[in-house]
């Protein structure tokens, strides 16, 4: 299903451009990646986790120089979404991705900025129920994570990281893969955060504030799961030794929700297996009680 993409092309009066759905040669996110993007759920009528979405959106693009006014974005969404209702027992991925707009010489802001917004449809995966029940399985990436601090935790339009991490050669049953900085901390997979229990510390997740993205899930298990379950959750770096002492490990994002990890291939492609844990299952529940879609 696809209902075709619709392109903002004034920041100011979120006029929209039917005639115009091309993006020019002197777009500032096709030149340089210079702007921001969010996939979202969208299921019966409404988009999963919408208003943490806009959110990051707008935080992202501001720590880029791209003022955008939010009732703007959420108008342009609003209008796509009343395609899609359009349509019966609709549920798909609809991605916002808003780019600095065109202009400006080199790499210098135009003195104007004029940001664009294209919305777009695609299916769901086809292995979504799954990967929630059975797990997934990881491999390792050899392709390494710039440390920047100024870009750390935003979902910026510039992840060649994430394409040469995910087109690595790797094992068949593998279905992500984890990425680490250069001083071989983990920070999360390809497309995904991770959540890790050891022996000795408890449930602990990658500390975000010097590289990956920080995705809305994880905001949502940080904020309000872990706390309504009471499981004790540390923010802290995760260096790879700590993998040798995983006993429940899952990854998520906001598309696919809470996905188990049953194994990760150690770096003599040896591959460590894990037992679904109570917890990650308990977390998995009280996901689908506050939100259906990711049931």
């Amino acid at each position: 299903m696809h209902i075709g993409d619709e392109v903002l092309m004034d920041s100011g009066d979120a006029n929209w451009r039917d005639d115009d759905l091309r993006l020019p040669l002197s777009d500032r996110g096709l030149a340089y990646g210079h702007g921001v993007f969010e996939s979202m759920l969208y299921s019966e009528g409404e988009v999963a986790l919408v208003d943490f979405h806009l959110d990051r959106l707008i935080t992202g693009a501001e720590r880029l120089g791209i003022a955008v006014i939010r009732s703007n974005v959420v108008s342009s969404l609003d209008s796509f979404c009343a395609k899609l209702a359009l349509q019966e027992d609709t549920i798909c991925v609809i991605k916002l991705i808003l780019t600095a707009g065109s202009g400006g010489r080199g790499y210098k802001n135009p003195d104007e900025m004029n940001p664009r917004l294209v919305v777009i449809d695609s299916p769901i995966p086809d292995d979504l129920d799954e990967q929630r029940a059975a797990g997934i399985s990881l491999w390792r990436c050899s392709s390494q994570l710039s440390v920047n601090p100024q870009l750390a935790g935003i979902k910026h339009l510039n992840r060649l990281e994430q394409v040469l991490a995910r087109n690595e050669l790797h094992r068949q049953d593998c279905s992500d893969g984890l990425m680490f900085d250069h001083s071989g901390c983990l920070i999360e997979t390809t497309s995904a955060n991770v959540f890790l229990k050891t022996r000795s510390a408890g449930w602990m997740t990658p500390s975000l504030s010097t590289a990956g993205v920080a995705g809305v899930m994880r905001s949502i298990l940080i904020e309000r799961l872990f706390p309504s379950l009471n499981i004790a959750l540390e923010v802290r770096s995760v260096h790879e030794a700590v993998l040798e002492e995983i006993e429940e490990i899952f990854v998520c994002n906001s598309i696919r929700g809470i996905l188990p990890v049953k194994g990760v291939v150690s770096r003599n492609d040896v591959m460590a297996t894990y037992a679904i844990g109570s917890s990650t299952r308990d977390l998995q529940a009280m996901l689908s009680k506050l939100y259906p879609c990711f049931a």
